[in-house]
């Protein structure tokens, strides 16, 4: 994480800023229950993501955060959602002789924008005012800025193609690259 926060500050967005002000406004609301209720769920998310159930570890990082909002959380709920979605389409590709589109670009790019300000911004954003090296590795935390850099050029290249052009599922997959966690 040390390489993470000696990088530019992560852009923070309107809907990023918001949550980060809402963590910060509940910080003394923690409760040691919360914080064990966190461990627990990320534990799970953990397992699920080995697993490559990404689905169940996107709920179970998702569900860590409100109990006590940490950049892991929040950088693996972003990073299990977009995997998933890879999964899914391939998937789907797989199962249809005529899948000549498994994504199309109608939402695309609102969905990746909303999703890195509510998952990568705000865990990247976190990161840099708490590091924890215990839960949050340097590596880690760079290849999320990684990801969400590459993420935030698609989204920019999608915007300017129409509705109903095709995501290349692969490049989606290339920005994810390998698995945050082994």
């Amino acid at each position: 994480l040390a390489q993470a926060s000696s990088a530019a500050p992560t852009a923070v967005s309107p809907d990023a800023a918001r949550i980060l002000e809402t963590i910060e406004s509940k910080r003394g609301e923690r409760t040691t229950a919360g914080v064990g209720a966190a461990r627990r769920l990320n534990a799970l998310g953990d397992r699920a993501y080995k697993k490559r159930d990404y689905r169940a570890a996107f709920t179970a990082y998702a569900n860590a955060y409100p109990n006590h909002p940490s950049a892991y959380a929040y950088i693996m709920a972003g990073d299990s959602h977009w995997r998933g979605v890879v999964q899914h389409q391939k998937r789907r590709a797989a199962s249809k002789a005529d899948a000549a589109c498994c994504l199309d670009n109608s939402h695309f790019v609102r969905d990746v924008r909303t999703d890195l300000a509510n998952h990568h911004h705000v865990g990247l954003a976190l990161a840099e005012r708490e590091p924890d090296r215990h839960e949050l590795r340097a590596s880690l935390g760079r290849r999320a800025r990684e990801s969400a850099q590459c993420l935030s050029a698609l989204a920019l290249h999608y915007e300017t193609q129409p509705a109903s052009a095709c995501v290349d599922v692969s490049r989606l997959q290339h920005c994810l690259g390998a698995p945050l966690i082994p």
